[in-house]
């Protein structure tokens, strides 16, 4: 695996790499790469993921980023430039490498690049390569060579050594408005402003309590801070107060007297029906889709109402339409909507079948095709003798049925051709015996019929026996049919 060293986050970033040829045994490359190659997969993972993300294959111009751009890098076999998207090497917290993977054409060693993702830029020469270290430490110099002249037991006691113009750091010291680094006996001793100098050395030895002259910064920026009037741009123009200063928050604005504002998030349930006046929600706040959708429920509910009316109770528990609900059925129609024949129809029926048009059926019509069946069967007997003696089924199925000391020939058919197959038919008894065995040449066969004559070295005795027809050709031994062979009593002589 190739390793390599980038900064988090570069973009626009092509890999040189070099895919070998695993069929050359002189470690050359493998020529002809694109990105319609059959089978490339470019891909890469980040760390912690679990999971490789794949990228598309494009065609791009040698020295041209592209994401997933390929290109053969000159006439070198093997030598490519590669192109993997931004995505791969973005910055992200715990992300300190990116594995990358070129793979999957026929021939092709796949390629392995693992790139540490640093904080650092090694290419920047004024930050990286310390060249700014010099500034740094002139300006560290400077610093140290003014603060001591201006300490006291570790105390400020000048502001003026400290703040003086130096090079790189100049500082005027001047009175502003608000602020004075004059002389005076307390702070906000000036009018609104802060004699500084003096107070330094008190503010780094006493604490701000109500028990020492120090209390006045406490104060002063108190008041400061709750002023109902401020400067633009000033802290105290981000602070809510009364607009008649009052120090508990209570916020009073122009008309009704509160703040217009965008509610951007609530809390699940802040909201009660006790937070809105009586019909606050009107048609007018409805939306339209809204309305469209409640005035197609009312419709449905109509229609559920209506066909309700149109069905009563046949008086046993089931339900049909009314009369009203059927008064435009189609008439002669049961109920279900159908037609009876017509008259014509019913006419010839009856002709038919002997039936007169009135009164009663007869049960000996003189008339139609019922009487000339009955005509025509006249006074015929048949007669139904029983069967005196039957012949027994040989062959059901796979069960094959003989007699005590009987010797036939039985045929079964079969799922094969047996023409030119080398047959052997085995019985055996419960315990696994072969007590009976046929060879090819004892065998009969017709297409998918085979023929074998049982003897009584089968039927010697009452039982049930397990019967094969194996294929045995060129020494294999295929069962081709199987079944189970009984022996039954029968009347016999002696």
């Amino acid at each position: 695996m190739s390793k390599q060293k980038t900064t988090r986050a570069k973009t626009s970033r092509s890999l040189v790499v070099f895919i070998a040829d695993t069929s050359s045994t002189t470690g050359g490359g493998l020529s002809g790469v694109t990105h319609t190659s059959s089978g490339l997969v470019l891909e890469y993972r980040r760390q912690n993921q679990s999971t490789w993300t794949s990228v598309t294959p494009v065609s791009k111009t040698l020295g041209t980023y592209v994401s997933g751009g390929i290109v053969a890098d000159g006439s070198l076999a093997g030598a490519y430039e590669v192109d993997f998207p931004d995505a791969a090497f973005a910055s992200a917290a715990g992300v300190e490498w990116v594995a990358l993977r070129i793979r999957g054409v026929a021939s092709m060693l796949p390629v392995l690049i693992e790139i540490e993702l640093d904080a650092v830029d090694y290419q920047d020469a004024a930050g990286f390569g310390l060249s700014k270290f010099a500034d740094i430490e002139t300006d560290t110099q400077n610093i140290q060579s003014r603060v001591p002249a201006a300490l006291v037991d570790g105390r400020i006691v000048s502001v003026a050594q400290v703040v003086d113009d130096k090079t790189g750091y100049t500082a005027t010291v001047s009175d502003k408005t608000g602020f004075s680094l004059l002389a005076g006996t307390g702070l906000g001793a000036q009018s609104g402003s802060v004699a500084l100098v003096t107070k330094v050395d008190e503010l780094g030895e006493n604490a701000l309590t109500a028990n020492n002259a120090d209390a006045e910064v406490t104060q002063a920026v108190w008041s400061g801070l709750t002023t109902a009037t401020w400067p633009t741009d000033s802290f105290g123009k981000h602070v809510l107060i009364s607009s008649n200063n009052n120090r508990s928050v209570q916020v009073v604005g122009a008309g009704a007297g509160h703040i217009a504002a965008d509610i951007h998030a609530l809390q699940a349930g802040v909201i009660t029906s006790a937070a809105f006046s009586a019909d606050w929600f009107t048609a007018a706040g409805l939306a339209a889709d809204a309305a469209t959708e409640i005035a197609t429920a009312v419709a449905a509910t109509q229609a559920l109402s209506r066909l309700d009316s149109m069905i009563e109770s046949d008086g046993a528990g089931q339900f049909r339409f009314d009369v009203i609900a059927l008064e435009n059925a189609p008439t002669g129609g049961g109920g279900g909507g159908g037609t009876d024949w017509t008259a014509n129809e019913r006419t010839a029926i009856r002709a038919i079948l002997g039936v007169p048009t009135s009164g009663t059926t007869p049960t000996d019509p003189t008339s139609g095709i019922l009487d000339e069946i009955r005509d025509s069967i006249g006074n015929q007997t048949i007669n139904v003798y029983p069967v005196s003696a039957s012949t027994p089924e040989r062959v059901a199925g796979t069960t094959l049925t003989f007699y005590r000391d009987e010797s036939r020939s039985v045929s079964v058919v079969t799922d094969f051709t047996l023409t030119s197959l080398t047959l052997q038919f085995t019985v055996e008894d419960q315990d696994g015996n072969d007590v009976y065995t046929l060879a090819n040449a004892s065998i009969s066969r017709s297409g998918q019929t085979f023929t074998v004559p049982v003897t009584t070295a089968v039927t010697s005795g009452n039982g049930q026996y397990r019967w094969s027809m194996r294929d045995i050709t060129g020494g294999g031994n295929s069962v081709i049919a199987m079944g189970v062979l009984t022996v039954q009593e029968a009347a016999s002589n002696g």
